[in-house]
């Protein structure tokens, strides 16, 4: 039986197995991009093919899985990508307009006078000025940053813990914009098994864009996301390896990091438990996670968990 070799059939989306090194060992690397929740739809819709040398037929669990553990079922899951949203996810919506921050503009321009280049200045030209167009030069451009999230999260884990790291992002995406910050922000799934490695990277924002907020909230809260879909990447992979009927084990922080090749400054946004993100307060919650991450010289954490706090309660009257 052969592999299927999906990297073949979408070479946008699936990538050929590569060997890479991460710290002092090797591991073969089955990757996937996607630019949002269309391509990713577009993916599936497609059918790519199983790998029935590894996983079971008749005991996928993308189709398999309990309602409790994975919510809806794997066709309505991929349905559900572009044609449904989960009612929380108009809350999370109106959180973000309540918030009101206004990004600072993470590029600053001088207006300056030249010889050339440029739009005319009619009183310069009239006055028969040598410096007759007028420019702009770029005085601060922004700082890059990425912020990757994990899309897997433990068994135990409340939705209202997921609901509210999700909201804990795009406030901090908000607070660093408003400190000149610029960059990438994606969510993240990554599961190891003995020396090999399933990732998958889901594009939210990208540098100088705006934040896709249905990507974000998809990928980050939805059960069925990781546990219908995300499996089914799994499913599709290229993988030698007996993987366990837990589909591997989630890939640690550290591992992550060297993975990504993130630099020290690059933010990583593990389990909710892992953070302190408990679900009960929000502004707890942020001001935990913001801790663990070590931004106290990035943002102001107390006035920025105020903002989210007081957003939330204005949807509560």
């Amino acid at each position: 039986m052969a592999y299927p070799r999906n990297y073949i059939r979408f070479p946008e989306n699936c990538y050929e197995p590569k060997k890479v090194e991460v710290g002092r060992d090797t591991y073969t690397i089955y990757g996937y991009k996607f630019r949002g929740l269309n391509d990713f739809y577009d993916f599936l819709k497609q059918n790519p093919k199983v790998n029935y040398q590894v996983w079971n037929r008749g005991a996928l669990s993308s189709e398999t899985g309990s309602h409790d553990f994975a919510g809806d079922s794997y066709e309505k899951a991929v349905e559900k990508l572009m044609h449904d949203m989960d009612p929380g996810y108009q809350e999370y919506l109106n959180v973000q307009k309540n918030m009101r921050a206004q990004a600072a503009k993470t590029h600053e321009y001088k207006g300056i006078k030249t010889i050339a280049g440029g739009v005319i200045d009619p009183v310069a030209y009239t006055t028969g000025s040598p410096t007759i167009y007028r420019a702009s030069r770029l005085v601060t451009k922004p700082k890059f940053i990425t912020i990757d999230t994990q899309v897997a999260y433990y068994w135990g884990t409340s939705k209202s813990q997921v609901f509210n790291r999700a909201l804990i992002i795009t406030n901090l995406i908000r607070a660093l914009e408003k400190q000149g910050y610029s960059g990438d922000v994606n969510s993240f799934m990554g599961a190891e098994n003995y020396d090999e490695v399933i990732e998958a990277i889901f594009e939210i924002k990208q540098h100088g864009g705006r934040t896709n907020y249905q990507t974000l909230y998809k990928s980050l809260v939805d059960v069925e996301f990781f546990r219908r879909l995300c499996f089914r990447l799994m499913e599709a992979s290229d993988v030698r390896e007996d993987w366990p009927d837990g589909y591997g084990r989630t890939a640690s922080e550290s591992f992550v990091r060297r993975l990504l090749h993130l630099k020290k400054e690059d933010i990583y946004f593990d389990q909710p438990s892992e953070m302190g993100i408990r679900g009960k307060d929000v502004g707890e919650d942020f001001i935990n996670a913001m801790k663990h991450l070590n931004l106290e010289n990035k943002i102001d954490i107390e006035k920025e968990a105020r903002i989210l706090k007081q957003s939330v309660k204005v949807l509560k009257r």
